[in-house]
């Protein structure tokens, strides 16, 4: 959706860069990403133009986004912990997925952009936190936002290595970003959780 709507503003970016822009810190937000890229090649772009086609553009290809883990294996997570999702997408979109992939239920708090500052802002983190009435946990994330949100909230950040990026080259990125161990999948998160 980024790459199509920079396109929309007259500019083509690679997934390569797309990807090496979310590897920097206060990259969570889509929408101002989508910004800083066009600022970087000299097109100012209004934040309030760039969300509305972005959200065009992604309604229209809402249907086709998947589920990264298997839903058997968040079953079995959600009969072990309470799970809470934090996210940058809008509540309403986040809600759509949610549903769309079968999954809504098996997560005791949904916290979403509405609800605090994006991460690496600890805030949501923290809000998730008082929901699900815990003081210590662990949080998996894939970008150094993540990492970084986990620690400034005194969770243990779990890395995990996003589908088309290679274990050899992200792992250490992660680790660098304060991961305190990275898995390859989330399926590996059944083996180092605590019996």
């Amino acid at each position: 959706v980024i790459l199509e709507t920079a396109r929309a503003f007259g500019e083509e970016f690679t997934a390569e860069e797309v990807a090496a822009a979310k590897r920097q810190p206060g990259s969570n937000n889509d929408w101002v990403l989508t910004v800083n890229l066009l600022a970087g090649r000299g097109r100012r772009a209004d934040l309030a133009e760039v969300t509305s086609r972005f959200q065009e553009i992604y309604q229209d290809l809402a249907t086709e986004e998947r589920l990264i883990p298997d839903r058997d294996l968040l079953v079995r997570l959600a009969g072990r912990l309470p799970l809470a999702i934090v996210t940058g997408r809008p509540r309403e979109d986040a809600a759509a997925f949610l549903e769309r992939a079968g999954i809504g239920d098996l997560f005791a708090a949904v916290v979403c952009l509405e609800d605090g500052p994006g991460k690496p802002d600890p805030a949501t983190v923290n809000l998730a936190l008082e929901i699900l009435g815990v003081r210590r946990a662990w949080m998996v994330g894939d970008t150094v936002n993540d990492i970084g949100a986990a620690r400034s909230s005194g969770v243990l950040p779990l890395g995990v290595v996003p589908p088309g990026e290679s274990s050899t080259d992200y792992s250490p990125f992660l680790i660098a970003s304060g991961a305190g161990r990275v898995l390859n999948n989330l399926s590996e998160l059944e083996e180092v959780l605590p019996r």
